[in-house]
């Protein structure tokens, strides 16, 4: 297994664009990213918190800010959601962070789905990684789902990147009243391509709607985890498509379970034993 840089990156800017969301520039030119994968970041110089916090890349930019498809930085979009992040809302320019990565794979239009209705699926922060890959599409069907009008912001880069987007706000304050997969269930056919991230509940279903209809799906999956690089085995996911029968020679496809650090995040929808969640 090739082993991703561990490098030292500098903070550009750290800005907060909606309460206790940050938008984190980073000056990095340990590798180029693509959109679907993600960085593990080292938030303190101590050992409290202890592990890394994983964070999907929302854009590659240059030094000045321009975002571009460069290596010159990334953009990282965040939540402040515990004592990790909190002290990464506290970091300013010209601050060093350790940053291991791009790790993982990432979202692809295969030539064999070019031709077929793009959509793309987000609830919440999920977007993250999927305005990324609208930047490299620059088209397609976005559709966000959120709990309200506050966290409907986020989903402007779908816009940005040459998305037609459709919200939907679980309040109904704004866009429709519902979540994103009943908007999926107004836009898919068996002439789709699926791509989508968000909680885990929102991705189960829009396999099963996938899968109903006979339209590709990927999902992008989050766990917890502690290396990034498929050392800890604490990301696992267990295969829909294991055969059963013990593989001595590791092949992914006959492995029972996954890693989403290093054999995903993002994998076929059709590949995940959902039930096992």
């Amino acid at each position: 297994m090739k082993k991703s840089p561990d490098t030292k990156a500098v903070v550009l800017y750290n800005k907060e664009i909606l309460p206790g969301y940050f938008l984190l520039g980073l000056k990095w030119k340990a590798a180029k990213a693509a959109p679907g994968q993600f960085v593990m970041l080292r938030t303190s110089g101590g050992f409290d918190p202890l592990l890394r916090r994983p964070l999907g890349i929302y854009s590659v930019i240059n030094a000045g800010g321009k975002k571009t498809f460069g290596d010159d930085g990334i953009e990282l979009l965040y939540k402040v959601v515990g004592k990790g992040t909190k002290i990464l809302s506290q970091k300013v320019k010209g601050d060093g962070i350790d940053v291991l990565g791009p790790l993982g794979n990432g979202f692809t239009l295969k030539a064999e789905h070019e031709n077929k209705k793009v959509i793309l699926l987000s609830g919440g922060m999920g977007m993250v990684p999927l305005v990324f890959f609208a930047k490299a599409l620059g088209s397609g069907t976005a559709l966000f789902g959120c709990r309200s009008k506050a966290e409907v912001q986020l989903a402007s880069g779908f816009k940005k990147n040459g998305c037609k987007l459709r919200v939907a706000t679980e309040d109904g304050s704004a866009g429709e009243k519902g979540l994103a997969t009943d908007l999926l269930k107004d836009e898919i056919t068996n002439d789709s391509v699926v791509y989508a991230c968000g909680p885990v509940a929102m991705l189960k279903a829009t396999a099963a709607i996938a899968a109903t209809v006979g339209a590709v799906c990927f999902v992008s999956l989050e766990r917890a985890m502690a290396c990034g690089i498929g050392a800890c085995l604490g990301c696992a996911v267990k295969s829909g498509k294991h055969s059963g029968v013990y593989d001595p020679s590791g092949v992914i496809e006959n492995r029972e379970y996954k890693m989403v650090c290093s054999d995903g995040p993002v994998f076929d929808g059709a590949d995940i034993d959902w039930e096992a969640f």
